[in-house]
């Protein structure tokens, strides 16, 4: 039988997407089991429709985005030629260009948004499960968490806790009572695991998120529904401020003082302090080789020559990145690996946000799970080189295409 008329094709799909979000804290490395798994059906599909000639009928938008993605790849090759690098560089970027077929596979088997309306908040609720295990069980601290960095774990359980209040607007406007309570707890406890893991990047994101997602359903949420959602919120930061060994209101002192000694003293040896030294060494790189950047190599040790000729303070020759997405770019591959960037955020973002306006329920909450993922992304980006990691890496793109595919789906079904 043809694949194309298996019917157990898109039960996989579905399924892997859910496990997608319940194993990313579960067993280390989980966030690479499903996209994996993807990655070779969408391998094998795409050479099934170059053999049966399968037309995809792509939309501007739709190979737009697709280009971005081969220019992304494209500029980590030129930036190996150019700065002599190493082939394992390109590791993390090829999974991007794996991605393309995963995208082209879930344009034909899209994803049901119920798959993404439960196993999303599922996931929250793990999160903060796994965190108080790691914490009151293990006694561990968060940087020592077994499964997964904490600064990328901490982001990533913002961006759980923040998609689950997404869906729990969605379901209250669809009046789904048990989706809406499964969906705040989803979210209250993204929030709460991101706390746990002391990584502020996450806390960032958290106000500017929810600002723009109330902009978002502004006309469809009662005064009622606005005040008990705030209050909730309010009641849980109080809650959370409360808990035993608590080090959240220690990491937010301790970030005040960070920066007060830089200002003061130009003391580059605190965690905010050589933040601003590694952002201040990317731009003086960036000057010196704006146009292809220094490399990987290149970069890491022209901060530790940095570090030893005293141009900056601290010892900012130990970080592989600049712990800013933006800047790390532009200093490893120059302003056209900056708009490298730039297109793999503002494209789909783009895409999305010209959905925000439709009168079907499910593209809007998608659209709006679409424009909440690139802005936390575009968040954790500057304090964190969110996608320097190979769990960024997979986060990202993989989400941004199961939303944008799910999107065009239903498009095309309309």
């Amino acid at each position: 039988m043809q694949i194309t008329k298996q019917n157990w094709l898109p039960t996989i799909i579905n399924f892997a997407v859910t496990l997608f979000f319940l194993s990313i804290f579960i067993v280390k490395g989980g966030y690479n089991i499903v996209p994996a798994l993807l990655i070779l059906l969408g391998l094998g599909y795409g050479i099934y429709a170059l053999i049966k000639k399968v037309r995809f009928n792509l939309s501007s938008t739709d190979k737009l985005l697709i280009y971005s993605y081969l220019f992304y790849f494209f500029i980590f090759v030129l930036s190996l030629i150019f700065n002599d690098g190493k082939i394992r560089e390109l590791d993390y970027p090829s999974r991007v260009l794996l991605f393309i077929p995963v995208l082209l596979l879930l344009f034909k088997y899209p994803i049901k948004t119920c798959v993404l309306s439960y196993s999303i908040p599922l996931g929250g609720i793990i999160v903060v499960c796994m965190a108080l295990y790691d914490k009151f069980i293990l006694n561990l601290n968060p940087e020592q968490n077994p499964r997964i960095m904490h600064i990328q774990g901490g982001d990533i359980s913002m961006s759980l806790g923040i998609f689950s209040l997404i869906i729990a607007l969605y379901a209250h406007q669809k009046k789904d009572v048990k989706l809406t309570t499964l969906s705040v707890i989803g979210g209250l406890c993204g929030i709460v695991g991101s706390l746990l893991s002391t990584a502020r990047g996450g806390w960032v994101a958290l106000p500017v998120l929810l600002i723009v997602i109330l902009y978002i359903y502004r006309h469809s949420l009662s005064k009622r529904f606005l005040l008990t959602f705030f209050g909730i919120i309010v009641v849980a930061s109080i809650g959370i401020s409360q808990m035993p060994n608590n080090r959240i209101m220690e990491r937010i002192n301790v970030a005040q003082k960070d920066i007060q000694l830089y200002l003061d003293n130009h003391d580059g040896n605190t965690s905010l302090g050589a933040r601003f030294e590694m952002w201040k060494s990317a731009l003086e790189m960036a000057k010196e080789k704006p146009l292809f950047g220094w490399g990987i190599q290149g970069a890491t040790e022209k901060r530790k020559l940095d570090t030893k000729e005293k141009i900056v303070t601290g010892d900012i020759g130990q970080f592989t990145h600049a712990h800013n997405q933006y800047l790390d770019d532009l200093s490893k591959r120059g302003v056209v690996g900056l708009l490298a960037l730039l297109a793999v955020l503002f494209i789909p973002l783009r895409a999305f946000m010209k959905k925000l306006n439709t009168t079907n329920d499910e593209v809007k909450l998608i659209a709006t799970l679409g424009v909440a993922h690139i802005l936390s992304v575009m968040i954790y980006g500057l304090s964190q080189g969110f996608l320097v990691h190979n769990s960024g890496t997979i986060f990202y793109f993989f989400l941004t295409i199961v939303f944008y595919a799910a999107i065009r789906t239903h498009q095309k079904a309309e």
